[in-house]
């Protein structure tokens, strides 16, 4: 079985976990949104790739949901206390991840090339693919305010004033990787993971010939339901992040539902996951020309779904 897997960020990287657990590494091909990526002190760093790397290679601080394990933050402190101001903090060890990342990338190779010696590095088997090797940037335009990075928006702002848009600078110049469509054209599923849509699925879809590509792949498509709307959130850094992806739903006019991310997908999709909480939701998707399965999805609290939805995964690639 060879499962192509889109998205980014905390959401997808638990899913790839699971799969990886449930059918090996190496049947996963997983193409990473860096759309969210930024320069930092001097360093390219790429949120969603790391996160991908470090919970792939059991490294990540599960708890937290980025970085390291056992991680320390004092080269921000001594940022800190030298007057800068330290918004986004990058962890010691993680330090490492981006100096080799920016030293490879200033000697001329591709972004492509930097991501697969990095998760080989970190024993990670699993061909992880950044969307595309030109640099792409989100932007949020601020109710009330002007365009800011999707890094500040998120971070800094804490993703509290309301957004007008959402633009993608340096799109219309982006590649789809020849690995990529190399991949979409041996799939057997094709994965668009339970990250935001307008954050991290929309941005590669966006790029060069990939959407096309998908859509004439011989694999089915399935998406994963990014929201839940039934549960509410106890861990703070789930909740932040749903406040995250209402605001960015919000800024085109749809709500924060299941039906409505599914509804960004109508055309591309021929199956959406949602969750066994929002099962009043399943008719409207279908009526959008999609099976909707149901599933549990919150993998992160409650373990035993797990295999439950890893099997309602993989049985639509073998349907």
């Amino acid at each position: 079985m060879s499962i192509v897997c889109f998205g980014g960020g905390i959401g997808a990287t638990r899913l790839w976990r699971s799969l990886a657990d449930g059918i090996g590494q190496e049947s996963l091909t997983l193409v990473v949104n860096t759309a969210d990526d930024l320069w930092h002190y001097g360093l390219r760093v790429c949120p969603d790739i790391d996160t991908v790397i470090y919970g792939l290679s059991g490294k990540q601080d599960v708890e937290r949901g980025w970085g390291l394990q056992d991680e320390s933050f004092t080269a921000m402190s001594s940022l800190a206390e030298l007057g800068e101001d330290v918004w986004f903090n990058l962890g010691d060890r993680d330090l490492a991840t981006h100096l080799i990342r920016t030293r490879m990338l200033a000697e001329g190779r591709s972004l492509t090339d930097v991501t697969s010696h990095l998760a080989g590095a970190n024993g990670v088997t699993t061909r992880v693919l950044p969307m595309c090797d030109e640099e792409v940037s989100t932007e949020i335009l601020e109710q009330g305010g002007d365009w800011t990075s999707f890094q500040e928006f998120h971070v800094r702002h804490r993703a509290e004033p309301l957004v007008r848009e959402v633009r993608y600078n340096g799109i219309e110049l982006a590649k789809s990787p020849p690995a990529v469509l190399e991949a979409l054209d041996s799939a057997s599923l094709v994965i668009l993971g339970p990250s935001s849509p307008i954050a991290s699925i929309l941005p590669i879809l966006s790029v060069g010939e990939t959407r096309a590509v998908m859509s004439d792949s011989r694999a089915p498509v399935v998406a994963v339901t990014p929201i839940v709307s039934g549960t509410p959130f106890i861990n703070p850094g789930d909740a932040h992040r749903a406040k995250l992806r209402e605001r960015l739903m919000a800024s085109v006019g749809l709500p924060h539902t299941a039906y409505a991310a599914a509804s960004l997908y109508a055309g591309l999709a021929d199956f959406f996951i949602v969750d066994e909480v929002d099962e009043t939701e399943a008719p409207s998707i279908e009526g959008l020309g999609m099976r909707a399965v149901v599933a549990p999805t919150l993998t992160h609290i409650n373990s035993s779904s797990t295999a439950d939805l890893v099997r309602a995964v993989t049985e639509l690639a073998r349907t």
